[in-house]
């Protein structure tokens, strides 16, 4: 097992930063993910983990070793990194059956043929494919060649393992199941894992802890309900679920919304202008009673909830019930809208 330690480290492609100043410590045996939109870096850093890319900057230590230190020349090459990885692609070779591409990495360290054959079964025992060990790629499933990948990245037990958006080309439904079963293996196991997603679902639900960036900067560490309920900045609330952002004035306990031309109770830590995030499922609709009056534009019936579109001045507002929106409202109808937690940020 490994904690990795990431201090000042910055990849530059020409004039432009790829990753720019990033720091973080990954506790050994904890599950951490690398959060953020295409192009903002998460790949590049979990590239310079494993070796792949050498930093423009900075040191990168994995347990009580540094494994790349721009200023000291110290490159330790992936190989000797003691790593798994998982790439997006799943990566299993097509002329390989499942047994042979597992056991892959054992043959490369000259295991014995005995502890080979042990320990490959007990990778393929971990990820539920024992029985398919003689089958080749062609004759599996998207989820079932993804286990291939990870019982191979897990065979020569690494001390952290590195995910690539491991499910992002998996239906739906199997990439709900996959998660839940990747997180419950690395519970099992204990190992330290890194994983970049642009699926702020798959982060939510798999990590100890997120780092989210953006453009290349880390924008908020934080623990997944940290980040969802008190986002450090409109980039991470814009980023993480859905959210309505409106102007305002923020005053002792209130914040003003000239644009719609009324106020709310809140609890704000400054006084000024203020961009204001509210999610859609914090937003309570009524007939009767609300901070806000408006007119319900639309709905759209989800099964578990109802998303309406209310219309509060000039200024759309996303609202998401879980009651029965749907049945007891009409489109074109007067409403009232209560806010119920609310995110204000100073402008």
């Amino acid at each position: 097992m490994a904690d990795v330690k990431i201090t000042s480290v910055t990849k530059k492609f020409g004039d432009v930063f790829a990753v720019n100043n990033f720091n973080a410590l990954i506790k050994d045996g904890e599950f951490v993910s690398i959060l953020g939109p295409s192009g903002c870096g998460k790949t590049t850093m979990l590239r310079m983990i494993a070796g792949f890319e050498r930093a423009t900057e900075g040191e990168i230590a994995i347990g009580d070793q540094i494994v790349s230190k721009s200023d000291a020349g110290i490159f330790v090459p992936p190989e000797k990194r003691h790593i798994g990885m998982v790439f997006q692609s799943y990566a299993v070779w097509p002329h390989m059956n499942v047994f042979d591409n597992v056991a892959y990495p054992l043959k490369i360290q000259k295991v014995p043929a005995d502890k080979l054959k042990e320990r490959t079964e007990q990778a393929l025992d971990l990820v539920h494919l024992a029985e398919y060990a003689a089958r080749f790629p062609n004759q599996l499933s998207g989820g079932q060649q993804q286990r291939v990948a990870l019982a191979r990245a897990l065979v020569a037990e690494p001390g952290l393992l590195l995910l690539d958006e491991p499910l992002s080309n998996l239906d739906a439904k199997l990439r709900e199941s996959m998660r839940f079963e990747i997180k419950e293996l690395q519970k099992k196991l204990g190992i330290t894992v890194v994983y970049v997603t642009h699926d702020q679902a798959e982060a939510m639900a798999m990590s100890d802890r997120i780092i989210v960036m953006h453009k290349g900067v880390i924008q908020q560490v934080d623990e997944p309900i940290r980040v969802y309920e008190h986002p450090a900045n409109p980039i991470v609330a814009d980023f993480i679920g859905l959210v309505n952002f409106l102007e305002g004035e923020a005053a002792a306990g209130q914040i003003q919304f000239k644009a719609l031309g009324c106020g709310i109770p809140a609890n704000v830590s400054f006084e000024g202008p203020a961009r204001v995030a509210v999610r859609p499922e914090h937003i309570r609709i009524s007939k009767t009673d609300g901070y806000l009056r408006g007119k319900l534009v639309n709905k759209f019936y989800l099964g578990d909830s109802t998303d309406c579109r209310v219309l509060v001045g000039d200024t759309e507002l996303r609202v998401i019930d879980r009651g029965a929106a749907f049945a007891e409202y009409s489109d074109g109808e007067d409403v009232f809208l209560s806010f119920g937690h609310v995110m204000a940020f100073p402008k």
